[in-house]
């Protein structure tokens, strides 16, 4: 139940400004990739500066800034809000313009309105009124850039989080406002084969690179089988396995000398990315030694990892979650705890803190993210916004 002090406080949340500033984010272009992020990030700031936030941006490539914003006392615990500025790109298929931002049926329609500039404006909403009534809560917001492709953002602002102690992580990604209390981890991998190149008339005076690249493609698609069959995670599911890519060979009358794999590797929380590639390479070198047609002996294969998004899950005796379901239930929200086959970058933060971390926001990641006339409901936007304010008063008294 609420308390007058807490009445007042989310009573002091505009609905309409809500809607102004998601309008006015998603009108500010941030594909990526295909653009930088400048001019939302831009807007951000206003939006921040005019809650009476301290504003401070870290270039992290030309045009792609970082933003951190602030209220309350430097010293004192921290709440920090993370969230993104990029969105990707608007593709085919919009019945409008998808940066013409349009409220149709009780949602805002616009690309990133889910995917997260209206989770954005949520935060920023809540701190204002935190910061008006509470001054003497600290509240942060993180926003990265890149977020939608190689995490720069992230792993750019990581190294200044090493070592603090958060009260809480609360990332805005959209989850119909369901309490999300751990996710898998991303690990990106590459896989670069080398063979000898010949003309195709004389094939076996080369090596094809190509078919060095089916072992190892079949060997992923065996591993996921094999994790399939684990048991699996009642919040996280299992891990999994995809072949993304494939670029090789220049020509049809040319042995291949040269193929490269892309891969994704869906990590649960523990699992060491390095320790993945080593595994997969061992296991297609073991298979291409007993291979005639690819002797291990004229092909090499070399890997790295080229994203590694840690996965996490929140320890069971922390009272984030507990607070931020009891928060939405008090301004009529019925969610659930639950958990997320996806990736986000709040595992950076929580290996960085080892603190508590949740993914909580308006929107829905399934049905409307990375979609055409991607949407938002505007009452889960206030209810986003009541939300996370009232959990920052109640996890300073906690």
């Amino acid at each position: 139940m609420l308390n007058p002090t807490e009445s007042a406080l989310i009573e002091s949340i505009s609905l309409d400004q809500i809607v102004a500033d998601t309008q006015e984010l998603i009108a500010a272009q941030s594909e990526n990739p295909g653009s930088v992020e400048a001019e939302a990030v831009s807007v951000l700031q206003a939006m921040c500066e005019r809650i009476g936030a301290e504003v401070t941006l870290q270039e992290v490539q030309p045009g792609r800034a970082n933003l951190h914003a602030s209220v309350g006392p430097a010293d004192a615990p921290s709440i920090l809000f993370l969230g993104h500025s990029d969105v990707v790109p608007a593709g085919e298929g919009w019945e409008g313009d998808p940066f013409s931002p349009r409220v149709f049926l009780g949602s805002i329609v616009g690309r990133g309105a889910t995917d997260m500039k209206g989770g954005l404006a949520a935060v920023v909403a809540a701190m204002g009124a935190v910061a008006s009534t509470r001054p003497d809560i600290r509240l942060e917001l993180l926003c990265t850039v890149d977020e939608e492709d190689q995490a720069l953002g992230a792993l750019s602002a990581i190294e200044h989080l090493e070592g603090r102690s958060l009260t809480a992580c609360i990332v805005a990604e959209p989850t119909n406002l369901d309490v999300v209390i751990g996710c898998r981890g991303s690990t990106n991998l590459q896989i670069d084969i080398t063979g000898k190149s010949a003309h195709a008339g004389r094939p076996e005076d080369g090596v094809s690179s190509i078919y060095g690249a089916g072992v190892l493609i079949e060997k992923v698609r065996e591993a996921h089988q094999a994790a399939s069959r684990v048991e699996a995670d009642p919040l996280l599911g299992r891990p999994t396995w995809n072949v993304g890519t494939i670029e090789g060979g220049t020509g049809t009358s040319m042995v291949p000398q040269k193929t490269s794999v892309t891969i994704d590797r869906r990590t649960m929380p523990g699992e060491a990315p390095q320790d993945i590639l080593a595994e997969l390479l061992r296991s297609v070198e073991e298979e291409l030694a007993s291979e005639d047609i690819a002797p291990a002996e004229g092909l090499t294969l070399s890997g790295s990892v080229t994203l590694d998004m840690p996965g996490f899950k929140t320890p069971d005796d922390s009272n984030v979650p507990t607070l931020a379901k009891q928060a939405l239930a008090d301004v009529g929200r019925d969610v659930s705890l639950t958990g997320w086959t996806a990736a986000c970058e709040g595992g950076f933060v929580a290996r960085a803190t080892q603190s508590p971390t949740i993914i909580m926001g308006p929107g829905d990641i399934n049905n409307q993210a990375h979609q055409p006339n991607e949407s938002v409901q505007i009452d889960d936007l206030l209810s986003a916004a009541q939300a996370y304010a009232l959990m920052a008063v109640r996890l300073h008294k906690a």
